[in-house]
Formats: structure tokens, C-alpha cells, sequence
């Protein structure tokens, strides 16, 4: 470094004296008035990052030349070296203190003392490498991307508090600035830019409110790791959604361009960006993440390979908004009601109406709004036909009360005049309301009701028209109950209890929805009718009923109706139930009966009876019991047969006379409602008179004649003839084998 040092000053005082020599005008005035010597180590500071300031003093001591004028150049030359060298050493300091801070590399260093220089003197012959090294560093050209009158360029190794941060100097690209492909960046996850640790700035506003936001922006040091990069291009725009709509961009629109550009950004560099927008009418009471997109391209100078990289990246910023009320057009409506009757403690206390017939009552009613700002407001009173819900005259056709506008919170008292009808009865009487409205630009409606006291009101003679009994006939024959699949009569007596009012308009009906075993008979009606029932008097209406073929046998309900009103219009109605009996028809049929045992008068003898049951309905309790010409101990219980089902009953008895003659057993049963039942089965019998005992005697043995053989050996000596015979057949056999040896023998 030394050596190319003193090269360089032993080049400058060889071309001051051959200047001098000659008398050229080596130390004319240059560009800013300096001697052209002198401008060549103008500014030092350019030179910082190649070391230039380095240079040992040069050595000034040349003879004086004999014109007079270059003799004040050079005397000027000298004294503006001096002022040089000066800055060089406060310069010196400075370059150091920022190669600590950068912590820059001495590769880098030489890298940019080896820069192409330029030449400072046009008349300084051509030398080696070495003369080349003489040559101070020519100022660079001006970087493409650097702002208009900027003259004096800076180090991008230098921090700046300034937005913007201009490369320049030996590290910045030129005017013929090549971009190497094989070189990229690879940001990381991280946005380039990001929120500062005190925060965004979160408004909070109603509907219709202008607010700010303000974006703290600091460079993300993890995405640029050195004041080497720069962040340049920078866009800050509000990331607005094209498809959730007010739902997610509580703002309006408007034509403002709401976009931000910012200056250039490098390591250490910090950003206040704000944002006006106006909360829209159509948004919800709530929190909303606001998106913001910023743009912006990522430089950084290659020193390896002389060029420079460029990368174009997109990230976003999020913050929060809170709208603290429902706009006027956000579609949102109180699920109870907006209106209301207001408290005492509201609007003051209010006496509830109260008249007697005939007579004008006001109902003034406070009310309040407690939803949003309402429009198009219409309230109405529901007018019924029952004089205890609405127990007034209508004489008006148009009851409702009208409203453009009602504000949140607003109490309006709301009065009608109504006149009380002549029938309305005494008591408390709960008048309702409707009101229809539009909330925040949605049709809405509710209800609210007001009490008022009906006194001294109509109090009619109570009417009491009854069902007082009933009778069922099959065919002109009173019964007591129905047989499935029977058609019978039904004829109510109808009664009026009332001793002053006639009962008019009498309709009875007849209600089947309880019972499914009865029925209409075909062509007849549920109904019937009577002009009027005198005080205390009765009426009696015939109807047509039959029970169904499947009806299950038991007590059926029948419902029924009664509607009358009085000569005063006063309507009454009395509902009641009667009870029918139904049964099932019994198809217990007996088979023929069989005796066992021997038919002797005195003795028991059983009867078998065969019951089968061809009904749909269950026989209940069945027994038998003999009647006249037969005799039991108990009846014979059989007990209950299901439909289908079939029993043999087994019945002892006895017969009560001798002869030929026909017996009858009585066989009883019951049907589910009660009913008895029973059938007579015939049975013959022929009973034959018991006879004597006879006295029987043992008859005398007969001696048996003695016959020859085998038979007729006693028992000991057919044992002794058995085995005499045996050893008889053994010894034939012994001698049949000692024969047959000694044959064989004498063979051999």
C-alpha cells in the first residue's frame, strides 16, 4: 500500500516539473476554478473506499519557475494540497470508524482499490502497471437509479436515517450496468418490511366516520442483513377484497387513490405511512382485518462479479379496524323488536285507559326505540273478533299512525280514541300492536301491547245447553250396546239449563277422532241441528252410528259437540262424551262328545267334549255344567279360548238312571264387555243296571298221564340226560383227533 503510494507522488512531481520546464500551461484553471493539478485530489472523500487517502505528503519543494503567473499557480497549488491533506486525515478517520461498523473485509477494500482510474494528465506518458497504479480513482458515473440533483454520491456502506438511501461510488452500478442471471436472491418467509415494535395505529369509528391509519414501517433486518441492500420501488396500496364484499372491507370506496410511494429503504431506515378511509354504511358492528400490499424490488451489488441483482417481491401488511355500530345499510335488525313501551323511569309514568261500554277511552302509549335507526315506520292496532282481545267498536278503516323517520333511543307516545263495545265484558283487556319498519335498510316488524280496564261490562245469563242421555236402537229395538258390524240409532237429549235466555242455532256433532271401533253409517252425517231450546226445556236429535266389523270388544268413547248462542249474539259451546258398549259376535261352536268307561248306573264315567272358537272375539270364563240326568261333584271350569283356538274338555259324571236315554251338558261363556253366553250339547247315553257279586271257588288239579321220550322227564332227569350227552360228544371228539395224529404219524 506504501509502495503505491510513494509511486504515485513521484508520478505527480515528475509531471509538475516537466510542466514547469516546458512553460505549459499545466496549472491553468480547471472546472471549479482549481489548478487541473490540483482538481485531481479534490474531494477525498470520493476516494475513502480505495484508500486513496493513504497517500504520503508529496513533496512541494520544486524550484520556482521564472513566469511570474505560474509562480502564483503553484504557490495556490501548494496551499490547496495542504487544505487536502487535511480532509484526507479527517476523512481517514471517518472511513475507518464505518469499515468497524460495517465490519467490511479487506477483499472488498482492495477489490475497489483495483477500479479502472482515470487519467489525470493528458500529457503523462503511457507507463506499465505500476504508472497505472499512480493515477488517482477517477470519480465513478452516476448511478441510473439515483435521484435528479444529487451531485455528491454516497457510500451504501455509510447508515443513513434518511428514507432514502442512493448507492454510489465504486459498489454502484454504471451507466452500461449488466445484470448477471446466475446470481439471485432468495428472500425469506419474512416481509422486507414490517410493523415497528410500538405498533400500527388501530382506529375505531361508527358508520359514516373518517379514520386514519397509520403504519409504523422499520426494514425487516432478517430480509436485508446489510446496508449493502437496498429496497427500492416501494408501493404501499390497501389490499381490497373483490369478493367478500362489506364483510371483510368496511370502507367506501371512493375515487381517491389511496396508494403511498416511498423513497429508497436500506438497512436501518423507517417509514410513517397513513391512510384515510371513510367507514361505509354497510358494515357490521365489529373487528376487521385490514390487508395492505406493498411492492417493491430488492437490490444489492455483486462485488464477485461486478454486477448487480434485482428482484421484484410482493408481501402484505395487517392491521385492525373496529366499527363500533351497525351502518344504516347493513341489512342488520333487532331479533326482539325495536319498539317498545318505555319505562317509567324513561318516559314518566302513564295511567293505564279504562271505560264501560259505550263509552270513549284514549290509550296513550310511550314507546321507544331501543334497535337501530328505523324508517318507513307504520304502527296499527290488531283489530279481533273477540271482544277479550279487542274489546272495542271498529269505526275507523285507517288505525294506523305513520312515521318517515325514528331515531335510536327516540320515545314517541303513540294515542288512539276507541269507543268500548256494549258486549265487551269486565276485566283487564291486553290491547296489541304491529309496527312494520325498515332497520338498517332491512323490512322488519314486532309487537308490543298495552293493558286496559273494561268496568261495569256486559254480563250475559249463563247458557248451558248439555247432553243429558243417550239411547241406541237396532232396528225399532232398544239395546244396550253394539255387535260389531251393527247399524243402530243414536238419539241424544239435549237440555237447555238456562231459565231466562233461549238457546239458538243448536248444532250437535258427533267427534270419531277417540274411537276406532266406531263409525258413520253410509249416507248419514255427523251433525245435527236445532232451530232454538226454550228456557229449561230439551230437544232430541237423531244420528245414525254403527261399530266396525274389526272393533276389539270393550267401552268406546264417543266425543260430542254442542254450539248454540243466545237471542244476544253470545255464543257457547259445551263438549262432552258418551259412552257405547261394543262386543264381537261369539263363535264358539261344540263338537261331538264321546264317553269313556263302561255305562253302569253308579259308576263314573267321563264325557270328552271338543270347543272351538270361530269368532274374532276372545270367550271368556267358559265352564260346563251337567244338567238334568247327570250328576257332578263341581263344575268343569275350561277357562279362556283366543279366536281360532280350539279345547277338549274332559266332564266327570254320573249317570242318575239306568236305560237308554239323551243327557245335556250346559257350556257357559262371556264376551270382553260382560256379556253371558252359553249353548246346550246333547249327549246319549245307555246305562245298564249294576249286577250282583258272584262268589267263585278254586277248581281241583287233574293228574297229568306219564308219557315216554324226552318230554316227559322231570327236572333232575332231563339235567342228567343233558349232561350224560355232552361228555358222550366230548369223547367222540377226543377220539377223532388221537385217530387222526396217528395217521399222520405213520405217513411221515
Amino acid at each position: 500500500m506504501k509502495k503505491k503510494t510513494l509511486s504515485a507522488a513521484a508520478a505527480l512531481m515528475l509531471a509538475l516539473l516537466l510542466a514547469a520546464f516546458l512553460c505549459l500551461p499545466a496549472f491553468a484553471e480547471g472546472e471549479d476554478g482549481l489548478p487541473e493539478a490540483a482538481e485531481a485530489y479534490s474531494g477525498p472523500e470520493e476516494a475513502c473506499g480505495g484508500s486513496a487517502c493513504e497517500l504520503d505528503e508529496p513533496a512541494y519543494e520544486l524550484d520556482a519557475p521564472e513566469d511570474g503567473e505560474a509562480e502564483d499557480d503553484y504557490a495556490e497549488t501548494e496551499e490547496y494540497y495542504d487544505e487536502a491533506e487535511a480532509d484526507c486525515d479527517t476523512y481517514e478517520e471517518d472511513c475507518d470508524e464505518a469499515e468497524e461498523e460495517a465490519e467490511v473485509e479487506d477483499e472488498p477494500a482492495d477489490a475497489a482499490e483495483e477500479a479502472p482510474a482515470a487519467e489525470t494528465d493528458p500529457t503523462a506518458p503511457a507507463a506499465d502497471a505500476d504508472a497505472a497504479d499512480t493515477e488517482p480513482a477517477a470519480e465513478p458515473a452516476a448511478d441510473p437509479t439515483a435521484p435528479a440533483g444529487d451531485e455528491t454520491p454516497r457510500d451504501p456502506t455509510a447508515p443513513s436515517d434518511e428514507p432514502q438511501t442512493e448507492l454510489t461510488g465504486a459498489a454502484a452500478p454504471g451507466n452500461n450496468e449488466v445484470t448477471n442471471p446466475d446470481v439471485v436472491i432468495i428472500p425469506s418467509d419474512a416481509n422486507a418490511l414490517i410493523l415497528m415494535d410500538n405498533g400500527a395505529r388501530s382506529p375505531s369509528g361508527a358508520p359514516g366516520d373518517s379514520v386514519t391509519i397509520q403504519l409504523p414501517l422499520a426494514v425487516n433486518k432478517e430480509y436485508l442483513p446489510s446496508s449493502r441492500y437496498v429496497l427500492r420501488n416501494i408501493v404501499v396500496m390497501p389490499d381490497i377484497p373483490t369478493d367478500g364484499g362489506v364483510t371483510s372491507w368496511p370502507f367506501d370506496i371512493g375515487e381517491n387513490v389511496n396508494t403511498r410511494y416511498l423513497l429508497d429503504m436500506t438497512y436501518e431506515s423507517t417509514a410513517d405511512v397513513e391512510f384515510s378511509f371513510r367507514i361505509s354504511q354497510y358494515a357490521v358492528r365489529g373487528v376487521y382485518p385490514v390487508n395492505f400490499k406493498v411492492n417493491a424490488t430488492v437490490w444489492r451489488y455483486d462485488e464477485v462479479n461486478g454486477t448487480t441483482v434485482t428482484e421484484d417481491v410482493t408481501f402484505r401488511l395487517c392491521v385492525y379496524v373496529t366499527v363500533t355500530d351497525d351502518g344504516n345499510l347493513s341489512g342488520v335488525v333487532t331479533p326482539f323488536g325495536c319498539l317498545q313501551v318505555a319505562g317509567e323511569n324513561v318516559s314518566g309514568a302513564y295511567s293505564a285507559a279504562s271505560g264501560a261500554p259505550w263509552q270513549e277511552v284514549t290509550l296513550s302509549i310511550p314507546v321507544i326505540n331501543v334497535g337501530g335507526t328505523l324508517k318507513n315506520v307504520t304502527v296499527t292496532p290488531v283489530v279481533s273478533g273477540s271482544l277479550d282481545d279487542f274489546p272495542f267498536t271498529v269505526t275507523s278503516a285507517n288505525l294506523a299512525r305513520s312515521f318517515s323517520g325514528w331515531s335510536r333511543g327516540e320515545t314517541k307516545v303513540l294515542e288512539w280514541t276507541f269507543t268500548v263495545s256494549p258486549y265487551a265484558t269486565t276485566g283487564n283487556k291486553a290491547i296489541r300492536f304491529k309496527a312494520t319498519y325498515f332497520e338498517n335498510g332491512a323490512a322488519a316488524e314486532c309487537t308490543f301491547s298495552t293493558q286496559m280496564a273494561v268496568t261495569g261490562g256486559y254480563e250475559p245469563t249463563a247458557l248451558s245447553v248439555m247432553v243429558q242421555g243417550y239411547e241406541l236402537y237396532v232396528d225399532g229395538e232398544a239395546v244396550r250396546g253394539l255387535v260389531a258390524g251393527q247399524e243402530a240409532e243414536l238419539r241424544l237429549k239435549l237440555v237447555n239449563n238456562s231459565k231466562g235466555d233461549t238457546a239458538r242455532k243448536v248444532l250437535t256433532n258427533l267427534n270419531f277422532s277417540g274411537s276406532s271401533a266406531l263409525t258413520l253409517c253410509p249416507g248419514s252425517t255427523d251433525s245435527a241441528y236445532v232451530d232454538s231450546i226454550a228456557p229449561g226445556g230439551a230437544a232430541e236429535v237423531s244420528l245414525r252410528v254403527m261399530a266396525r266389523a274389526d272393533a276389539e270388544a270393550g267401552s268406546v268413547m264417543l266425543g260430542v259437540g254442542v254450539y248454540f248462542e243466545s237471542y244476544s249474539g253470545i255464543a257457547g259451546t259445551a263438549s262432552q262424551n258418551i259412552m257405547i258398549p261394543v262386543s264381537q259376535k261369539m263363535g264358539l261352536i261344540a263338537g261331538s262328545p264321546a264317553v269313556y268307561g263302561k255305562q253302569i248306573l253308579g259308576r263314573e264315567l267321563t264325557v270328552s267334549l271338543p270347543l272351538s272358537n270361530m269368532g274374532r272375539g276372545k270367550v271368556l270364563s267358559v265352564r260346563i255344567t251337567a244338567k238334568d240326568g247327570l250328576k257332578q261333584d263341581a263344575p268343569c271350569y275350561v277357562g279362556d279360548i283366543l279366536p281360532g283356538g280350539s279345547v277338549t274338555a274332559d266332564v266327570a259324571v254320573q249317570a242318575e238312571s239306568a236305560g237308554k236315554r239323551d243327557v245335556a251338558l250346559l257350556v257357559e261363556f262371556e264376551d270382553a264387555a260382560g256379556n253371558e253366553y252359553s249353548l246346550e250339547v246333547t249327549v246319549p247315553l245307555e246305562v245298564s243296571e249294576a249286577e250282583p257279586p258272584v262268589e267263585k271257588t278254586a277248581p281241583e288239579p287233574t293228574p297229568q298221564p306219564q308219557t315216554g321220550g324226552i318230554g316227559s322227564l322231570t327236572g333232575p332227569q332231563l339235567t342228567a340226560a343233558i349232561v350224560g350227552g355232552a361228555a358222550i360228544l366230548l369223547l367222540l371228539i377226543l377220539v377223532f383227533v388221537l385217530a387222526a395224529r396217528l395217521k399222520k404219524r405213520d405217513d411221515a
